[in-house]
């Protein structure tokens, strides 16, 4: 296939004005997308259809040969200006512009495991509870107010491409949320220490939407789920990473399942 591919030769091209844009939330909301770095993620976007352009550092021409087929246009950028369009510190010398996916709300009615994210604020962590949600089956990740945010560089790299695979959704009314899923079935199990039960004593619903929070300050905006579950802690340890929680948590649901 011939690829469309056109050189950028200044800094005040359209797209590389953009991927800055991109750095910055308030843009990422209003054009309702965001920055993919890195030869791995960017042929993650291609294949996901996600991708819109992609700029290729001219240092780095090899790469063009490693993306798959795909009739997303390709620019060649002057050595240099990419860099300088980017927020990481080792630019990888490609980029892609991509398409934030949305997913229907409804769909999630005919869901049996969810996991709600309740005001986790390490972007590593959250892109590391969404891999293990997209490996553990889990179907949806809902983030609600206070959580960060899932499209700034350093969720998405922790993410590996889950970003374009696992339906994601931003509920900024807490309440109303919980209304739905209980409609729909689901009950709710929130994490906390203060929990009674640990996560093996129990038997989880056919339709758990799991509840996981800051580990520093806990549940934020749904304080009581309908089960509240703990895992054990040895040896005097304060706490567990969230990310590591959710991970026991969403294949002890997972498992459930399985045996029933």
């Amino acid at each position: 296939m011939t690829r469309q591919v056109e050189v950028i030769q200044s800094e005040q091209n359209q797209w590389l004005k953009r991927c800055k844009a991109l750095q910055q939330k308030k843009y990422r909301q209003q054009y309702g997308q965001f920055v993919a770095e890195g030869l791995r993620f960017v042929q993650e976007a291609v294949e996901n259809q996600a991708a819109q352009v992609i700029l290729l550092d001219e240092a780095h021409q090899e790469m063009l040969h490693q993306l798959p087929d795909t009739d997303t246009p390709v620019y060649l950028v002057k050595n240099g200006l990419l860099a300088k369009a980017l927020n990481t510190v080792n630019p990888q010398g490609i980029a892609a512009v991509a398409q934030q996916k949305q997913w229907n709300w409804q769909d999630v009615a005919g869901m049996k495991q969810i996991i709600i994210i309740d005001g986790v604020q390490d972007p590593g962590n959250l892109g590391t509870i969404m891999r293990t949600a997209l490996a553990s089956d889990t179907e949806a990740m809902i983030c609600l107010k206070g959580t960060v945010d899932l499209y700034n560089d350093k969720t998405l790299r922790s993410t590996m491409g889950a970003v374009f695979r696992l339906p994601v959704y931003h509920a900024d009314d807490a309440a109303s949320m919980q209304d739905d899923l209980h409609r729909w079935g689901f009950q709710l199990a929130v994490a906390d220490i203060r929990a009674e039960q640990y996560h093996y004593q129990m038997q989880f619903p056919e339709k758990t939407a799991l509840v996981v929070s800051n580990e520093a300050n806990g549940p934020q905006l749904i304080k009581e789920g309908d089960i509240m579950v703990k895992i054990p802690l040895y040896q005097q340890a304060e706490s567990l990473n969230v990310a590591v929680a959710a991970g026991i948590l969403l294949y002890a649901i997972r498992t459930g399942r399985e045996e029933r």
